[in-house]
């Protein structure tokens, strides 16, 4: 059936980034306004959560965690996501988060005790350490399937749980060989790595009955990444040639002063202090290109996902949220971490506000659907082993 092609965007904060949705178009002939039940609703999800509330439930649990060695931690994991799905509406209705926290429990402890165990070999077997290693390896690929189907199993809206359907072969291919391929070709194969790898995420997951798609081509990864290493480059031989220029002068002047008499406290000061200021230019460096990269996938991603006739779109501004990225450290160190809730809830509402979900149907209309076909096909079931392992 012909469907009409969305017209202009949903409207979107100032600090968002405004560009065009790409969308199939599948056929020509539009129906009026009145007599098209086809065109989307431009949805937005909705946050409600503030830093005080969040503070409060972040700050028992941090006292419960030390007061219980630890083991409170996984209560804790499970009220802090509970809060932030909570707080977080997509029409009219909110988002759940349904774990037991005796799993996460599990999974840590679990955790815990083969790291006791390697530490305990490599120890007093370094042979056998070196094989743990390896183990590993090789058990990481398992390691990010059980954590995200976990994740998406306990995640519910409109009473409709998410599913991931990721194997353990597939998860080998993506993080393992296609990771050590990306490192013998120099790098070059490393942005194709990351969109197998986020597509594999993306393809694998489903809501109900109905999985989610994920179409783009792997150019824009690579038009990303060049972007960023250039930018590192340059900016980073900037930051060299300065930072060098005050560490060479200064080193300068404290020989002098060596050779005549004794060096001056205060300069070889200076020279500590303006290397130290150079390196954490260049970590600050490399945390803003990663930051501006990572935002740029992700709207490249949601622009391009699918969930049967719902579209998504994601317009966060790189730059703005590099700013609060960046804003929030400070903040956080100079109020000794007493700013980590608040950090935490700015930059969940500033993408969240930047999200749009553009629907052709009531969403409790699919919910109901989709429920229908779990039912139908018998695909609500556990896994056998139903650990959180901490990811």
């Amino acid at each position: 059936m012909p469907t009409s092609r969305i017209g202009a965007l949903p409207e979107l904060p100032d600090s968002c980034v405004l560009s065009s949705i790409h969308l199939p178009e599948r056929g020509k002939a539009s129906a009026p306004a009145s007599l098209d039940v086809h065109v989307p609703r431009r949805l937005r999800i909705e946050f409600f959560g503030t830093g005080g509330e969040y503070f409060r439930i972040w700050i028992v649990n941090i006292v419960l965690s030390v007061l219980t060695l630890g083991i409170y931690s996984a209560w804790a994991k499970v009220r802090n996501k509970q809060y932030f799905y909570g707080s977080s509406r997509l029409d009219g209705a909110g988002f759940e988060y349904t774990a037991n926290p005796v799993n996460i429990l599990k999974g840590r402890l679990l955790v815990v005790g083969v790291l006791v165990v390697y530490q305990l070999l490599a120890t007093f077997v370094p042979v056998l350490g070196s094989l743990i290693v390896l183990g590993f390896v090789l058990i990481l690929p398992w390691i990010v399937v059980q954590a995200l189907a976990f994740n998406a199993r306990y995640s519910s809206h409109r009473g409709l749980r998410f599913h991931f359907d990721g194997r353990y072969p597939e998860a080998f291919r993506y993080y393992l060989l296609w990771t050590a391929f990306a490192i013998f070709s120099g790098g070059l194969a490393y942005p194709y790595a990351v969109y197998l790898r986020k597509r594999f995420i993306l393809g694998k997951s489903r809501y109900g009955a109905t999985g989610f798609r994920f179409g783009a081509p792997a150019g824009y990864f690579y038009v990303v990444y060049i972007i960023a290493v250039i930018a590192l480059a340059g900016l980073g031989l900037v930051v060299a040639l300065i930072g060098g220029g005050i560490v060479f002068l200064g080193g300068a002047s404290a020989a002098a002063e060596a050779g005549s008499d004794s060096a001056d406290p205060a300069t070889v000061q200076l020279v500590m202090m303006a290397a130290a200021a150079w390196y954490l230019s260049f970590l600050a460096l490399i945390f803003a290109v990663l930051s501006v990269v990572q935002t740029a996938l992700t709207n490249h991603i949601w622009r391009h996902a699918e969930l049967g006739r719902i579209r998504f779109y994601m317009g966060m501004n790189p730059m703005r949220v590099l700013w609060i990225q960046l804003s929030n450290i400070a903040l956080i160190v100079a109020s000794a971490g007493l700013f980590i809730p608040w950090a935490k809830v700015r930059i969940t509402r500033y993408r969240l506000s930047c999200f749009r979900v553009l629907s052709s149907e009531p969403l409790d209309n699919l919910a109901a659907g989709e429920r229908a076909r779990v039912t139908a096909t018998g695909e609500e079931f556990g896994e056998a082993l139903d650990l959180d392992l901490g990811l």
